[in-house]
C-alpha cells in the first residue's frame, strides 16, 4: 500500500485568546523582545496582532462576542504541504472530520487572503456542531464559504463565528498575501542576522506541548504517525516541535522558547523570583507572571531556527 504525501509542512501560529488583548500582545513584544509580523487591529471576526519568534508565529486575539475573560493558549495552527482543496482531499481519505475550508478576506493591516479549515476531535472544547454542517465542496459547504463577508464585516456575523468556534481548536491555515510573505521574509531575514532576540536571548520556538487524555486515532491519521502515543515528540524536519504529554484532558499546554544562554536565563529568572522549575534543561516561567500562561526556556540548538 503507498505511503499517502503528508499533509503537514509545519505549525504556522499557535492562537492566544486574551480579553485584554493589548496589554498581553504588549507584554509579548516587550517582554520576549519578539518582533511585530502584523500591528493590533480590529479584523471584524476578531482583533487581533501577530508576533514572530523566529519559526513560527504568536497571535494574540480576542474574538468579538467571545467576552469570556481570562487569557489562554485557544488555537494551533498548522500549515499544508498542498493548496486548500489537495489538502482536504487527504483529509477526506484519512478520515478526518473538518469543516468546509472558509476563505476570508482582509483589508487591514495589509491585504490578505487566508483560507481556515478547521478540524474536529482534536481538542476538548472543540468547535460547536452547527459549524460542521457540509463538509467538502458540497452546496452546503459552498453556502458556509460564502458568508465570509457577513461574518467579518457585521458585528452579528462576528458573534455568531466566535459562537461557532468554541473555546479552543485545531486549523489548517493557507496564508495568501504578497505583502504579508514579504513582511515574513523581512523578518526571517533580519531575525538570522540578529540571531538572538530580547532579554532572554530567544532563537525560536523549540516546541508546542498538548495534553492528551484519549485515543490519539485523529492525531495520528493527520501526522501520517501509527506509532503515536501520548509521549511522543512529533517533528516536522523544520520549525517547532510537536509535543505530546499524557494528562485528563485534550489541551495546549503551552510553549517552549529556545534560548542562547539557558544558565544565563535561569539566573534572570530566579532573580525576579519568576521560575516555578528548573533543571538543566527547561525552566518554566511561573503561570501567574504570564496571565496563567504555561511558558518554558530550553538551551537553543544549532538547528532551532526555520530553514525554510
Amino acid at each position: 500500500m503507498a505511503t499517502p504525501d503528508p499533509l503537514i509542512r509545519g505549525i504556522d501560529r499557535i492562537l492566544i485568546h486574551a480579553q485584554d488583548v493589548e496589554r498581553v500582545f504588549a507584554r509579548f513584544r516587550h517582554e520576549f523582545g519578539l518582533p511585530i509580523a502584523w500591528p493590533l487591529a480590529d479584523c471584524g471576526l476578531l482583533v487581533s496582532g501577530g508576533l514572530y519568534a523566529g519559526n513560527m508565529t504568536v497571535e494574540i486575539g480576542r474574538f468579538t462576542g467571545l467576552g469570556l475573560p481570562g487569557t489562554w493558549f485557544y488555537g494551533l495552527g498548522f500549515a499544508p504541504w498542498q493548496p486548500t482543496w489537495e489538502m482536504v482531499e487527504g483529509l477526506s481519505s484519512r478520515k478526518i472530520l473538518h469543516a468546509s475550508p472558509l476563505t476570508l478576506h482582509y483589508e487591514s493591516p495589509f491585504v490578505m487572503q487566508s483560507t481556515l479549515t478547521f478540524l474536529r476531535d482534536f481538542l476538548d472544547g472543540q468547535p460547536n456542531t452547527a459549524f460542521w454542517l457540509g463538509r467538502g465542496n458540497t452546496r452546503v459547504g459552498r453556502a458556509l464559504s460564502s458568508l465570509r463577508t457577513w461574518m467579518a464585516g457585521t458585528e452579528a456575523g462576528s458573534k455568531t463565528f466566535s459562537m461557532l468556534l468554541g473555546s479552543s481548536l485545531v486549523f489548517i491555515c493557507d496564508n495568501h498575501s504578497n505583502p504579508h510573505q514579504a513582511r515574513i521574509n523581512e523578518l526571517r531575514a533580519t531575525w538570522r542576522e540578529t540571531g538572538r532576540h530580547g532579554p532572554y536571548g530567544i532563537t525560536g520556538i523549540a516546541g508546542v506541548d498538548i495534553e492528551v487524555s484519549n485515543d490519539l486515532g485523529c492525531w495520528k491519521r493527520l501526522l501520517d504517525r501509527p506509532d503515536l502515543n501520548a509521549d511522543s515528540i512529533h517533528s516536522f524536519g523544520t520549525g517547532p516541535l510537536l509535543r505530546f504529554h499524557p494528562g485528563e484532558e485534550n489541551r495546549l499546554l503551552g510553549i517552549e522558547f529556545a534560548c542562547a544562554d539557558l544558565p544565563s536565563v535561569t539566573q534572570q529568572l530566579r532573580d525576579q523570583r519568576s521560575l516555578v522549575s528548573a533543571d538543566e534543561k527547561r525552566v518554566t516561567l511561573s503561570p501567574g507572571r504570564m496571565d496563567g500562561l504555561t511558558i518554558g526556556f530550553s538551551q537553543s540548538p544549532t538547528t532551532s531556527l526555520d530553514t525554510t
